[in-house]
């Protein structure tokens, strides 16, 4: 399984996953604080796996998945609100997602580079405009949902790690399966993947409607965690920008990337937030200029590099005569 960019043995990762996040999950879950943050974590890690799919797997950088995640947080705060148990609202936001982008995915996905970006930017923004003047939806005021018994407590925590484990499972399945073989050549050269038999469209509406699906859950988780969904948060332009960061840190197209550069955004997030929050844009946007031009390939990349020295140092050190 390729993880940071070397071959692991899957289940051994995927179990100490499960091991770490089970035994801090009593710690974490009985103060409030870290709670929140442990579910903004698998909340910001659920996306970025899911825009990794399209923006690193296929090459194809997307600023329009806030309208998916947007209409997951809606979809569940109005099933929510007409009566509908919350959980069993997932798959329903799920679905309406994955609708919605294969619907502007499939014209919009035929544009290459900066074309699909524009476009994408497009799509959300008038997302965005339309939830605000759609009056079932609360309009610009949003919609406030019931508070729940274990708001915030560990109902919560289980739902945010079994998404983000997920999300991370099925990128990682997405990557050494035939689909993700072909988004990697589409990334590499579009004409050479289709003159090599891949079906380039077919490919690119498939990865999408998967990805849509798990942004679908994690806006039905945002609207679980916070109990308001508002237009100019769900929809928001800086949501799409955060992803792109995220994934950028940690390692565009790869499995770890995503979950390093959500870790990494989320600690700068709560820094940023607290000291300057006027200029926090600003700043996330020097960040994302610094990552290119220093650092395009990530941190999980560097860490293979880093954990490949320190394998063949320890290797060196067993044979006999030392460092000879």
């Amino acid at each position: 399984m390729t993880v940071f960019g070397g071959r692991r043995p899957a289940w051994r990762l995927w179990a100490l996953a499960v091991l770490a996040v089970a035994l801090a999950a009593p710690i974490l879950v009985a103060n409030p604080y870290t709670s929140r943050l442990s579910q903004l974590l698998f909340l910001n890690v659920a996306l970025a796996s899911a825009w990794n799919l399209i923006g690193g797997f296929a090459g194809q950088i997307s600023f329009g998945n806030s309208s998916l995640f947007g209409v997951g947080a809606y979809a569940t705060a109005m099933l929510w609100l007409a009566g509908v148990p919350p959980l069993l609202t997932m798959p329903v936001a799920a679905a309406a997602a994955a609708a919605y982008g294969a619907a502007w995915g499939w014209p919009c996905l035929r544009l290459r580079g900066p074309y699909f970006a524009i476009a994408t930017i497009g799509v959300a923004e008038a997302t965005r405009i339309a939830v605000n003047q759609f009056d079932p939806a609360g309009g610009a005021s949003g919609l406030t949902l019931p508070i729940e018994q274990d708001a915030g407590g560990g109902a919560l925590y289980v739902m945010g790690a079994v998404l983000a484990l997920g999300s991370v499972l099925v990128s990682d399945r997405i990557r050494r399966s035939r689909l993700g073989l072909g988004l990697f050549a589409l990334r590499e050269d579009a004409q050479a993947a289709a003159a090599s038999g891949v079906n380039v469209a077919r490919q690119q509406v498939v990865a999408f409607a998967i990805a849509a699906a798990l942004t679908g859950l994690a806006g039905s988780y945002y609207a679980q965690f916070t109990l308001y969904v508002v237009p100019e948060k769900v929809f928001g332009f800086d949501l799409s920008i955060s992803l792109v960061l995220m994934v950028l840190v940690g390692g565009i197209g790869t499995v770890a990337g995503p979950i390093l550069g959500a870790a990494v955004y989320l600690i700068l997030e709560q820094f940023v937030l607290a000291s300057l929050p006027d200029i926090h844009l600003a700043m996330f946007g020097l960040l994302l200029m610094g990552i290119v031009l220093f650092e395009p390939g990530g941190l999980a990349p560097r860490l293979a590099q880093a954990g490949s020295g320190a394998r063949s140092l320890i290797r060196r050190w067993r044979r006999p005569g030392g460092t000879s």
